[in-house]
């Protein structure tokens, strides 16, 4: 039996060129959903028709109103004639060698996260335009149809300056009771020239910035993923992920935010947890 077909299609296929790694955002003021994903991810490589740059690799982010979504019974595939789209150049860390990271190829997947508060939607990704290693870029838009970008560019989200050092698989979930976001990703900052891996952050940052944010370390010890043993690929998992929970008392008190990530401290890669208080206002 023939699972269903979808009742909406927000990004139709190409026939050549591999579109992957969807992530949702929802604006809970509208029930408007906005939606990044990557676009020509791998098929660069491997497929003529879809060779860069004449088939540019981007970041593709759609406005789907409320009004084109169903909250009754699923209507028949389609599409929506108010949806609007926006692409986000990327250049991609696809044939990016990291050693002691044993899958390939890298990926430059989207994270997207919305904040009524700032009116925004933000996208965050690993990109290699500036450093080889690859930084954690954040671009961020007006809420509506008209997806207009904040800034004449992305904004470079580590702070550190070491051609070379990687940085990759970013997260970005939510915005925080204050409409704040919290980017984190692997970074190997300390140790350009090897393989021990730590997880940093911005932490508590605008939407709205312009300029790089402060950086904090998360995790409490580096991994050396070229003497950690695995029978998974990829062994640093496939991402990574935070989220900014609510105040639990009152809206003085910092929202608590969670980091998750994949490390190999006890020789064998596990899920680690982390998580604090955001700063208050």
């Amino acid at each position: 039996m023939l699972p269903a077909p979808p009742y909406y299609i927000v990004g139709p296929g190409d026939p050549n060129c591999e579109q992957e790694g969807a992530y949702p955002a929802v604006d809970r003021r509208t029930g408007d959903v906005y939606v990044a994903w990557e676009f020509n991810w791998v098929s660069n490589i491997s497929v003529g028709a879809c060779a860069s740059p004449a088939t540019p690799i981007h970041n593709v982010l759609a406005r789907i109103p409320g009004s084109c979504l169903s909250s009754g019974p699923p209507l028949p595939t389609t599409t929506c004639p108010d949806q609007t789209t926006t692409s986000i150049p990327v250049v991609s860390m696809d044939v990016a060698f990291i050693p002691g990271y044993n899958r390939f190829p890298m990926n430059d997947f989207p994270r997207i996260a919305v904040s009524e508060l700032a009116g925004t939607v933000s996208v965050v990704w690993n990109d290699a335009r500036s450093n080889p290693g690859g930084d954690i870029l954040l671009q961020t838009f007006n809420l509506g149809a008209s997806l207009t970008p904040i800034g004449l560019a992305p904004v470079k989200i580590n702070n550190d300056h070491v051609l070379g050092t990687f940085h990759f698989l970013p997260a970005l979930r939510n915005a925080d009771s204050l409409g704040r976001i919290s980017i984190s990703w692997y970074d190997r900052r300390g140790n350009p020239n090897s393989a021990l891996t730590d997880v940093y952050a911005a932490v508590a940052i605008s939407p709205r910035i312009t300029n790089t944010p402060p950086n904090q370390r998360v995790t409490d010890t580096a991994s050396d993923w070229l003497s950690v043993s695995s029978d998974a690929v990829p062994n640093f998992g496939d991402y990574t992920d935070n989220y900014a929970s609510p105040p639990p008392t009152s809206p003085l008190d910092g929202d608590p935010l969670f980091v998750a990530w994949t490390d190999g401290r006890l020789n064998d890669p596990q899920p680690f947890e982390s998580h604090a208080p955001l700063p208050a206002r």
